[in-house]
């Protein structure tokens, strides 16, 4: 009999975690439960429409999306209604103080409410560097989500990834757009920041584990997971990497943070477009965004036993999707 998994949030990262999860083979171990999945987001069409057309997946088990509003708990009721799992998605890259608060913590909440309302178990979705006393409101919301998570639903698992990647990423596809405009790539403070990027897959792989597998959800459960990938790099390295797989030449030039700021002031109050940085990234830019906290249940532990492969690195994948430059 197959369980009901309700994807709140339908993006880059709910697709593939849907994927996963429809996938015809069930993965590579016996005895696992699948999964009817339900996308449901504001405008959750896009999505379907691509799971729909996607090859290899069992397409009976997709169920109808829903339109949902995390800031409206009303919204909520109906499409959780009869789910075995819910995994939580909803986050923003900008915004005011305000917005952050509604989405990343009481938009959270809602959806705990909601969910340990149907005895469902939550796979919450959070970030590195998130902390109830930051100065940041992305970091600071992030964290007084999780912790609304824990309060409804203990038994939850979350996820802190670094930065994601893999086709259709917000990050380094933008990152290749620059490249293509720019007489020059800029980076902040030198661009010594550290990230550890983590492929989407390993993520959709690790959550298809706690979904599908009993033993692994209950080792999963009341777990905090920082996500990242096998390498890390910094700032600079990223970007020499897009510039190398992209077959692009761009003097790399390093930018104080201060002007940083104000490029943020200005640009975080038009429409979004690549040249899009606000004051709050810039903050996020000065802090590392690697993995420094290692739980009972490690990521490459679960896409390991879900995959018998080794984290995916960013070496395999960039070149799969990153456009050459002319």
């Amino acid at each position: 009999m197959s369980q009901k998994v309700v994807i709140c949030g339908a993006g880059f990262l709910g697709f593939n975690i849907a994927k996963a999860l429809l996938t015809a083979a069930g993965g590579k171990l016996p005895l696992r439960q699948l999964s009817c999945v339900q996308i449901s987001s504001r405008s959750p069409e896009q999505v379907q429409e691509a799971l729909k057309t996607t090859q290899d997946l069992d397409h009976t088990r997709l169920l109808p999306p829903c339109r949902v509003d995390v800031t409206d708990p009303k919204s909520l009721g109906t499409t959780f209604e009869g789910a075995d799992v819910v995994v939580s998605l909803v986050g923003l890259l900008r915004g005011t103080p305000q917005q952050f608060e509604h989405t990343q913590w009481r938009g959270a909440e809602n959806v705990a409410k909601t969910a340990s309302g149907v005895g469902a178990k939550i796979i919450h979705f959070s970030a590195i560097g998130a902390d109830v006393n930051s100065t940041v409101p992305y970091w600071r919301t992030k964290a007084l989500g999780e912790r609304a998570i824990l309060s409804h639903c203990p038994d939850a698992t979350i996820f802190r990834p670094s930065i994601v990647f893999g086709p259709g990423d917000g990050f380094f596809t933008k990152l290749a757009s620059l490249a293509n405009v720019l007489p020059f790539m800029p980076v902040f403070g030198g661009g010594t920041t550290r990230f550890q990027p983590v492929f989407v897959g390993d993520l959709a792989h690790a959550v298809q584990a706690i979904v599908e597998l009993s033993e692994t959800r209950d080792q999963a459960a009341g777990q905090i997971i920082e996500a990242g990938g096998p390498e890390i790099f910094t700032y600079k390295e990223i970007v020499d990497l897009v510039l190398h797989y992209t077959r692009q030449r761009r003097p790399i030039v390093s930018i104080p943070y201060s002007v940083g700021m104000l490029q943020g002031a200005v640009l975080e109050r038009l429409p979004d477009n690549i040249f899009t940085v606000t004051r709050d990234q810039m903050l996020q830019l000065k802090k590392d965004n690697v993995v420094t906290k290692s739980g009972e249940l490690g990521f490459s532990d679960l896409v390991v036993r879900e995959t018998d492969l080794p984290l995916t690195s960013v070496h395999v994948v960039l070149p799969t999707y990153l456009p050459r430059g002319a």
